[in-house]
This record gives C-alpha cells, sequence and structure tokens, in this order.
C-alpha cells in the first residue's frame, strides 16, 4: 500500500494531513442549526463540490458514515438526490490508512466508497455533503486533541463532539481509469473545530489552492493558526459596504454582525460579491469555464476563467451638475472604462500648506463602463479650496483579488503564507520571479478597528500595513502566541487571545501598474450675492410705476459665467423695460428675457465685478394691494461652490443631471432655512392721507432678533419708537409732508421694506356758475376739479329753512347728483332763487365744498294762434299765414324744423307742409306751439287727351264717340262753350263743331281741339246703256254709264266688283248691276 501511495489520490481530509503533515487535525464540523455561532457563522452539512463529467465516477468517503445519522449525500445539477444507507459500511473511511490510501478501485487498497456513474446529463458541479454523526441539529463542541498524522477515531453518538468528522473525501476517475484525478473538489467555505492546545505543535497546518474568478491561483498556507472552532474561507471584497471593500478586519464574528458586511459565501455570487473557490489542491488544468452547478439549480457556476491584467481607459472627471472638468462641494464622478472586474485605486493628487493630502478612492469596479462618486474632499476630509487644479489622476486596478476572514481565529502567530501562483494551469509557485504579476507574496490587513489594536500584548504588529503591504513568508499577518489561555474577551491569551470572537481580513491581489492619467479639473468657489434692491417710487402714484435698481456682485474669489439673474414684479405688474451697466470690475450680460413680470438674465462675473441693473416695472390693474413684494436672485452655475449657496446633493445619480435650478433651494446650504445673500426682497408700503390725518402706525421688527435701522429721513410730524434694545420700532404720528424711507435689519439686507406716506392736498375747485333757465327746461351745474378718480355729492337750499340738503339719487327730476354736473330736468317756476353747491372728494377720502350757485327761471310767452286754419293751393300758387301775440321773435316752423330766418309775425307758403310758430320773449323763453295749419299743393293735372271711336267725318245722319284719358273731373266743351251735363268720360256727337275737354282733379287742364265734320247725302246716281244691248249673245257686251263722273263703285248681283271704279263699267256676263256714288 505505502508502494503504490504516491499515485493514489483523493481529495478531503488526506491533502490536509498527509503523511508529512505535522500540527494537530482540525475536525470539518457539520452542523446547520440556526443557533448563533461567533466561531461558525455560515454553517454548512460539511458540503463540497466536485466538477465532474459524463461517464466519470464520483466517489466519496466519511468517517461519520455510519455512525448515527451519518451519511453521504449527492445532489447533481439535475437536481437529483442520492444518499448512502443509514448505518451501512459503503462509504466508510475507518481508519487512518483508509484515509491516505483514498477509494479502492475494484480489489485494490482503500475504503469501499459511495460511488456514482456520472450520466450525460448530469455532467457538471455536484454537490456533496458529509451528514455527521449527530444529524444537522445537535450542538456537541468538544474536539478532540489528535495530532495531523496520528491514528484517529470517528466520534459517534456517544461523544460530546458528535457534529464533527475526522475525514473525509470526494474522488473523481474515469470510468475506465485505475487513478483518480486531482484538482475537481472545492468547498466554499470550510468550518473546522480543533482541541485547545495552544502549542505550536498542535497548531493547525494545512495548505489550500483558492482559485479567483479572475482565473488566477494563490497558494495558501495555514502556516500554525488555532482557532479551535474557526470558519476559513475566501472572497473578493473581504468586508464591503455596498459591495466595495472596506479594507479593514471587523470587530465582531457572529452571523448577525458580520452579515451586513459580508457577502454569505453559501450563497450565490452577486454582482461584485464573488466566494472563491477553496480547492484541496491545484485545480484541475481541464476544468471549464463554467458549469451548471447543483449548489444553485438552473444556474452555473464559473471554475476556470482566462487570466487578464486589469486595465482602466477613458477617464474623464464630470462635476455631478454636468460640468466636464469641473467640480465644487458637491463633488464628481470620475468616468472611466475597465478591461475586466476587479478592484480599482483611484488617488487624486491634493498638495495643502501642511503637506499632501492626496484623496484615495477604493471601489470595485464591474467590465466596461464605471462611474465613481468623488465628494470634492481631499484626504483630509476637506474641500479642495479654489482656485485648485489638478492635471492628473494615478489610477490602478487591482485583479485577482483576495480576501481571507479568519473568523474567530484567536492566533496566528506565524501568519498566513499566500503565493499567487504562475499565469498558467500548473499553477507553479515562481518565488524567484520579480513580476509581481507572476508570483507575489504580499498581503495587506488592518487591523485597526479591532480592540485593543496596538495595545494589547498579543496585537497584530503591525496593525496596519499601508498602502505597500507586506510579504506573507518574511512578515505576514500575525497575531497572538502559543501559550495556555489566560485573561478574558480577547486581551489575554490562547481562547481569550487578539483574534477571539473576531473577524480579521488579510488580503492580497493583483496590481496593475499606477498609471498617471492626464485631466483638466478645476475647483472654482465665488459667492454671487444680491447687493441691494433700491425702488424709485416717484411715478407710483401717478403712473403705477416703479423703477428698482439692483445691483449683483460676484465676491469671488473665482470668475464665474452663465450665472442666472432672476427679478420677480410685484403680483399684478409687468416688466416694461430693463437695462444694465457695468458699475464696476469686468462682466457681461446675455440673454436677457422679460416675460410677463419676470425679468431675467445670464451673467458672466469676473472676481469683485458689479453690474447694476435697473428695471421698470407697470400695474394696468385699477388699484394696488400693498406691500408690493419683489425678489432678486442670483444663481451660481453649475458645479461652482457658492459658499452660502449651494445645496448638498444627498443621493447623486451620474444618469441624472443635477444642475442648480432653483436659488431658494440653493440658499438653504444644507439647512431648513434660507441664510444666503443670493436673494433679495424689498416691499413697498404706501400710505395716502389728507392733511391733517395720522398714518396707520407702523410695526417693525428686526430679522432674527437684529436692530431696526432707518434708512433715509422720516416725515415731518413722524415719531419713531424703539423697543427690545432696538429690535423693534413702533412709527406714529401726523405728517405735514410728503416722504419715502426704508426699514431693515443691522446686518442684514435680505429683506427691506419702502414706505412711501404721500400727504395729498384735496381736490382744487373752480368757481360755480349760476344758472338762468327758463320755466320747464333742464338746468345744467357743472363743477371743475383739477383731481381725477374724485367722487361728487350735489347739495341744495331752496330757501326754506331746511339749510343744505342732499339730492336724494332717486329723485325725480335730477341727474348726475354724484357726477362732475348735475341736471334738473323740466324745472318749474317754483325752483326760481335755489341754490346748489358741491362737496368734491378725492380718491383718498380728502373733501373740497364749492362755491354756491342760483337757479333762475324764467316764465314763458303765451302761445300764438295761426290763420287761416285751411290752406291749399295748385302748384305755383301762395298762402300767407299770420300768428297773433307779442313777442321779441316769431320763429316759423314747418313739419316740426325751424325755417331759417322766417322770424316775422306773418309767413308767406309756397310749398305744402305742416305750419306753425313759436314766440319768443325778450328773456328768450320761448311759448309752447302754436296751431298747426296744413298747406295743401295740388300737383300740376296732366293735359287730357282726347280719342274717337270712329270717323270725325261723317254724313249727316251718322255719330262719332269721343272719349277722355281722365275717369273723374271731365267737362266737354263745343265751340268754346261748356256743354251743360256732360262731365261723363265719352261723348256721343252727331253735329259739326270745335270739341275740347277740360279736367279738373282739382287743378284744371284743357285738351287740345277735335273738329267733327257732317256732310250731306248726295242724290240717287242712274245708268245708261251708252254701248249694246241689255240682252246679248256669248262672247258680247254692254257698256254701261253713270251720270256721276267721280265717286263711282259698281256691284253685280249685290256684290262689290273690284277695281270697278270708273264712270263706264263693260259687262259680259248676265246679272244685275248697280253703281254706288259717294260724295
Amino acid at each position: 500500500m505505502l508502494v503504490n501511495f504516491s499515485a493514489v489520490y483523493a481529495e478531503g481530509s488526506r491533502d490536509l494531513y498527509p503523511a508529512t503533515a505535522t500540527g494537530n487535525r482540525a475536525f470539518l464540523y457539520c452542523n446547520t442549526t440556526t443557533r448563533s455561532s461567533e466561531s461558525w457563522p455560515f454553517k454548512t452539512p460539511g458540503t463540497h463540490y466536485v466538477y465532474v463529467k459524463s461517464g466519470e465516477i464520483i466517489a466519496a468517503g466519511s468517517s461519520a458514515q455510519g455512525y448515527g445519522q451519518g451519511v453521504i449525500r449527492f445532489t447533481t445539477p439535475t437536481g437529483d438526490v442520492y444518499t448512502s444507507n443509514v448505518g451501512g459500511s459503503t462509504g466508510r473511511i475507518r481508519n487512518r490508512t483508509d484515509e491516505l490510501n483514498g477509494p479502492k478501485i475494484g480489489s485494490g487498497s482503500g475504503y469501499t466508497p459511495f460511488e456514482m456513474s456520472v450520466p450525460a446529463s448530469m455532467e457538471g458541479v455536484w454537490k456533496v455533503e458529509f451528514i455527521a454523526p449527530g444529524g444537522a441539529g445537535n450542538n456537541g463542541l468538544i474536539a478532540p486533541s489528535i495530532l495531523a498524522t496520528a491514528n484517529w477515531s470517528q466520534p459517534d453518538l456517544t461523544d460530546e463532539n458528535i457534529n464533527l468528522i475526522a475525514a473525509w473525501d470526494v474522488s473523481v476517475r474515469a470510468s475506465t481509469a485505475t487513478e483518480w484525478l486531482k484538482g475537481r473538489v472545492f468547498a466554499n467555505v470550510l468550518n473546522l473545530h480543533l482541541n485547545g492546545t495552544f502549542l505550536k505543535s498542535r497548531a493547525y497546518f494545512a495548505t489550500h489552492y483558492i482559485l479567483t474568478k479572475d482565473g488566477r491561483a494563490y497558494r495558501v498556507q495555514t502556516n500554525g493558526s488555532n482557532g479551535v472552532g474557526f470558519t476559513f474561507f475566501s472572497n473578493s471584497n473581504g468586508f464591503a459596504v455596498n459591495s466595495v471593500p472596506i479594507y479593514k478586519s471587523l470587530n465582531e464574528s457572529s452571523y448577525e454582525g458580520i452579515l451586513a458586511y459580508t457577502h454569505n459565501p453559501t450563497g450565490p455570487d452577486d454582482g461584485a460579491n464573488v466566494t472563491h473557490k477553496i480547492f484541496y489542491n491545484k485545480p484541475h488544468p481541464g476544468l471549464p469555464v463554467k458549469a451548471p452547478t447543483a449548489a444553485f439549480l438552473g444556474q452555473d457556476t464559473w471554475l476556470k476563467n482566462p487570466a487578464e491584467l486589469p486595465k482602466i481607459t477613458n477617464l474623464t472627471i464630470v462635476g455631478v451638475e454636468g460640468t466636464v472638468g469641473l467640480a465644487g462641494m458637491n463633488g464628481a464622478y470620475i468616468k472611466f472604462k475597465s478591461s475586466a472586474v476587479g478592484t480599482y485605486r483611484i488617488t487624486i493628487p491634493v498638495s495643502t500648506p501642511a503637506g499632501p493630502a492626496d484623496r484615495v478612492i477604493i471601489g470595485v469596479a464591474t467590465q466596461g463602463n464605471n462611474v465613481v462618486f468623488w465628494d470634492g474632499k481631499d484626504g483630509k476630509g476637506a474641500f479642495l479650496k479654489d482656485g485648485t487644479f489638478i492635471s492628473k489622476l494615478k489610477t490602478k486596478l487591482l485583479s485577482a483579488e483576495v480576501h481571507f476572514p479568519y473568523i474567530d481565529m484567536e492566533v496566528n502567530p506565524l501568519g498566513l503564507i499566500i503565493e499567487l501562483t504562475d499565469n498558467t494551469t500548473n499553477y507553479d509557485v515562481l518565488n524567484l520571479s520579480t513580476d509581481e504579476s507572476v508570483y507575489s507574496d504580499r498581503t495587506y490587513w488592518d487591523d485597526s478597528d479591532i480592540t485593543g489594536a496596538g495595545s494589547y500584548a498579543e496585537s497584530s504588529n503591525p496593525v496596519y500595513t499601508g498602502v505597500n503591504g507586506a510579504s506573507s513568508r518574511t512578515e505576514g499577518h500575525k497575531w497572538g502566541s502559543y501559550n495556555n489561555t489566560g485573561g478574558s474577551g480577547n486581551s489575554g491569551t490562547g481562547l481569550n487571545s487578539f483574534g477571539n470572537a473576531k473577524s480579521l481580513d488579510t488580503w492580497a491581489y493583483i496590481q496593475g501598474s499606477e498609471e498617471d492619467t492626464p485631466v483638466d479639473l478645476v475647483i472654482k468657489v465665488a459667492d454671487l450675492k444680491i447687493e441691494s434692491v433700491v425702488p424709485d417710487l416717484s411715478t407710483l402714484i401717478l403712473n403705477k410705476q416703479i423703477t428698482y435698481t439692483v445691483r449683483v456682485k460676484n465676491s469671488g474669489p473665482s470668475a464665474v459665467s452663465g450665472a442666472p439673474f432672476a427679478f420677480k414684479a410685484p403680483p399684478g405688474f409687468e416688466v416694461t423695460d430693463g437695462s444694465f451697466s457695468i458699475a464696476s470690475g469686468e462682466g457681461a450680460v446675455n440673454n436677457i428675457l422679460r416675460l410677463a413680470g419676470d425679468f431675467s438674465a445670464v451673467l458672466d462675473l469676473k472676481n469683485n465685478a458689479v453690474v447694476e441693473f435697473k428695471i421698470i416695472v407697470k400695474s394696468a390693474t385699477s388699484s394696488l394691494t400693498y406691500p408690493l413684494s419683489v425678489e432678486a436672485s442670483i444663481l451660481r452655475p453649475a458645479d461652482i461652490t457658492d459658499p452660502d449657496a449651494t445645496h448638498p446633493i444627498l443621493n447623486p445619480d451620474p444618469d441624472v443631471i443635477n444642475a442648480p435650478s432653483d436659488p431658494h433651494l440653493e440658499c438653504k446650504n444644507g439647512t431648513l432655512q434660507e441664510v444666503c445673500n443670493n436673494i433679495k426682497y424689498n416691499n413697498v408700503i404706501v400710505q395716502e392721507l389728507c392733511p391733517g390725518t395720522p398714518i396707520v402706525p407702523i410695526d417693525f421688527a428686526g430679522v432674527s432678533g437684529g436692530a431696526v435701522e432707518i434708512i433715509g429721513a422720516l416725515p415731518s410730524g413722524l415719531d419713531p419708537a424703539f423697543s427690545s434694545g432696538n429690535n423693534v420700532l413702533k412709527i406714529t404720528g401726523t405728517p405735514t409732508a410728503s416722504g419715502t424711507f426704508t426699514l431693515g435689519t443691522v446686518g442684514s439686507e435680505r429683506e427691506r421694506t419702502t414706505y412711501l406716506i404721500k400727504v395729498n392736498q384735496p381736490p382744487v375747485l373752480q368757481p360755480l356758475n349760476n344758472v338762468s333757465v327758463c320755466e320747464d327746461k333742464n338746468a345744467v351745474f357743472t363743477v371743475t376739479a383739477t383731481e381725477s378718480d374724485n367722487t361728487y355729492k350735489w347739495q341744495f337750499n331752496d330757501n326754506k329753512g331746511a339749510g343744505w340738503q342732499d339730492f336724494a339719487a332717486d329723485a325725480t327730476g335730477v341727474s348726475g347728483s354724484n357726477t362732475t354736473s348735475i341736471t334738473l330736468s323740466n324745472v318749474p317756476f317754483t325752483s326760481n332763487g335755489k341754490q346748489l353747491r358741491v362737496i368734491v372728494t378725492s380718491a383718498l377720502g380728502c373733501s373740497s365744498v364749492s362755491s354756491v350757485a342760483t337757479l333762475t327761471v324764467n316764465k314763458l310767452p303765451e302761445s300764438a294762434v295761426v290763420l287761416p286754419w285751411d290752406a291749399q293751393f295748385c302748384i305755383g300758387g301762395t298762402v300767407t299765414l299770420t300768428a297773433n301775440g307779442d313777442a321779441v321773435s316769431f320763429q316759423w316752423f314747418k313739419n316740426g324744423v325751424a325755417i331759417a330766418g322766417e322770424i316775422n309775425q306773418t309767413y308767406t307758403a309756397s310749398t305744402e307742409g305742416d305750419y306753425h310758430v313759436v314766440l319768443k320773449n325778450d328773456k328768450g323763453c320761448e311759448s309752447s306751439a302754436s296751431n298747426i295749419v296744413s298747406v295743401n299743393v295740388y300737383p300740376d293735372q296732366p293735359k287730357p287727351v282726347i280719342t274717337s271711336e270712329g270717323d270725325l267725318t261723317f254724313c249727316s245722319g251718322g255719330v262719332v264717340k269721343l272719349k277722355s284719358s281722365s275717369a273723374t273731373g271731365n267737362q266737354w266743351i263745343k265751340n268754346n262753350r261748356p256743354i251743360a251735363g256732360e262731365n261723363k268720360p265719352e261723348l256721343t256727337v252727331s253735329t259739326p263743331g270745335t270739341y275740347r275737354l277740360v279736367v279738373t282733379n282739382p287743378c284744371s287742364k284743357l285738351s287740345d281741339e277735335i273738329i267733327i265734320t257732317v256732310n250731306p247725302i248726295p242724290a240717287t246716281p242712274s245708268v245708261e246703256v251708252t254701248e249694246g244691248n241689255l240682252t246679248f249673245c256669248t262672247g258680247d257686251q254692254v257698256i254701261l254709264e253713270s251720270n256721276k263722273a267721280l265717286g263711282n263703285q259698281w256691284y253685280k248681283n249685290g256684290e262689290l266688283i273690284v277695281s270697278a271704279v270708273l264712270q263706264k263699267y263693260t259687262a259680259k256676263e248676265s246679272g244685275t248691276y248697280t253703281v254706288v256714288v259717294t260724295e
């Protein structure tokens, strides 16, 4: 068995305690009770992990197998669970010889393992759990004192250490192989128990290999530590806050105490919180990058990643408020790109009069883009001074960072030896190399927070290794001594040594080279202030306009660019104009904007520069509500510190630009009160009074108990009275003149109130004029005042003993009794001699009484009678109208309109209309209208036209009918004499003569003449045969002749023979022939 020992490989306790081991055996503590323990805060049932491939054999053994509840449990990456038999011997490591020989193959030597063949579906990382005889719920805590190489016995149910396992093993081989593979088994945490014999020969000496997620491995030698019950694990950040290492040991070891600072190694990795893997041997070179794991079903775990030296690039500094290369007291973001996950170390070089005060920022970088917040302070916690210019940052990125938080390790007199192996899968320790990326034994620690650090005899020394670390081989992180237990707490020896109930962290990493990265970073501080806000009230009363003078100053020391200035007018006012001037120093005003009641600009101000604004505001409202309050503010630009107006950003977010936007928030400066000089207020209060009227008392208290100051002179007649040590002022009195003054607080210009006391004179009135009117006419009295917006109250005295009385608002026949003019309508003669006056009151209530005016009422003349009563004529005619009565003038009217110039007693009317006359007496009073005489003018009659039905010339015995063009008013005339009774539209005439027609409607018109001719009837003609006979043969003819030479018309059988009109007619046909003669 011993001949083949070097070829027998098993992984577990035999690797901790080989044949050449020294010191005592530490037992595997397997317990999962929830009872708190200062020694084992992260309890497990002896959990290990092993990477296996399809077809390989996984074998395991435990000295506890078969005792009590002692079993071995496999969990596959698919979640399948396989457990050895309770009480069975398969899988039991019986003794030290079995432990050293490992699991047997076939009939070979070694223990009989609990083993399984790995199917293809279950390839990956299996979980192996070793259940102790006491199961998971027993708390026996006594470990026997057994040398590492000595024979041991497994505690069973009769012992007080039934949670302990003396020997354990997990081995892997190919199904056809005869050798076991090394470097496949690892644990995330080892809970171990050692006998409390604090001698070097009884200490814990073991070797582990720690594989980091960065792909590098460390060889770790425990080198004689003794924690009795203690926890051993390794992670990427030790004790941390928000995953960022604090690089310090922790002054406690309980689960509750350290969980806030430590990622639980039994849980899955979480971002920057990585638990490294503890191997018993060098990790196997065939480990994949990742594999499915039984630790967390459905997830992969990393195994062997390619190792790379990390590097920081693309480094820039941006103020928290968004400005590149500029930072104030709210700090800045340092942005960079990291080639790998690792701990960064950024140094901001700072020089102070007291010496260097470099700020070192350490954190965990992710691969890719990173953003780190810097609070603007140096390494001593002070804000960088104004004008500080930083031209470079020193950067270093750490990789393969390993921490070994030794929990409840009472003594470690020789110190852990931690050595970086080479960057190959040989994991050789090349301790002759000077390249720390190849080999390094440099370790770091800081125990300054541990009770008694540097003062207890068994404290680590040095307590802190600083930034350079120390060789773990030659110096090391050491504490305690090999002495029996004494003292108490962690101030004694043995169980009460320096590491008792503490968590002492030792760490190492591969340091990338520190590089100087150029940057341009300027620290600026500028005390911006509103020096004063002064109102000019000279046009307020008249035009509702105020001109404000606002002075803005940069008290430095830094120059600023882009500082927003804002002015807010009183409610109801609009900014109508704004101008500026550079009062002192150098400055510029940009982006002036007026919008309703707001005025804004952006200022560039060198140190001690002053800008003066003239801002005019005006109100369009009819009345003002006091006080009229304005606010002026100046806001710091982004990433510039204003000493009294920089509100801290409590939770800076690189994805959110927090540029200052609200001067009120900045003015709180990290407090609940606005106390800065960046905002000033001015209030305007006006009291307008009549002469002899006292003011409304003014009460004014100083800000924060400060003394009140009066700026400017009080108007005469006002009395100031101070109280409470000049902190309170009361002003009373009756002013005799107008004046302006301002009240404020001594030493504080933040808010001031300006008072305008205006003594108004009563209205100045012109004397009233007496009014003389005619009876029943309107009387108008008017007053003229020098002011507007007055109120008026007219009064009368009717001399009946009642004195002056107000006109009632609803009095009949009175209008305008509260205006500048009052009208008395239709005044009767009984009002003759009435007196009037008016009381005029200004808008502020100051009154004046007018002079007295007298009303004279004159009688009216009697109205006239106009004759004739009725008048009418045809067009072209006239009528004379005559009025009676005695008057100065007679005004004639036609259709209600006065006829210009017609003022005589008579009037000749030539046109149609309604005529009347009005008389006027010597007082100018007019009578009522006379009777109306209607004059009718008839229109011109059209000339009548006579038409006839028949010829105007006819034979005796005939008639002709004459017709008039008018249906009425006809009179027929014959030979210039009216025909009696003939007044119809028609006239039948049978006698000759000259006929005419007269039409009257009512005017007459004569028609043209119509001549009627009546001829006598001629004698009967005779016919003679002048040639031929009356009876003749066909073809012959007879000639007939009339005794009349003219007017003949021949007929045959009573029918007219056409064209037969001569004296003779030749008849050729039979018939009866006649002739008719017409003369």
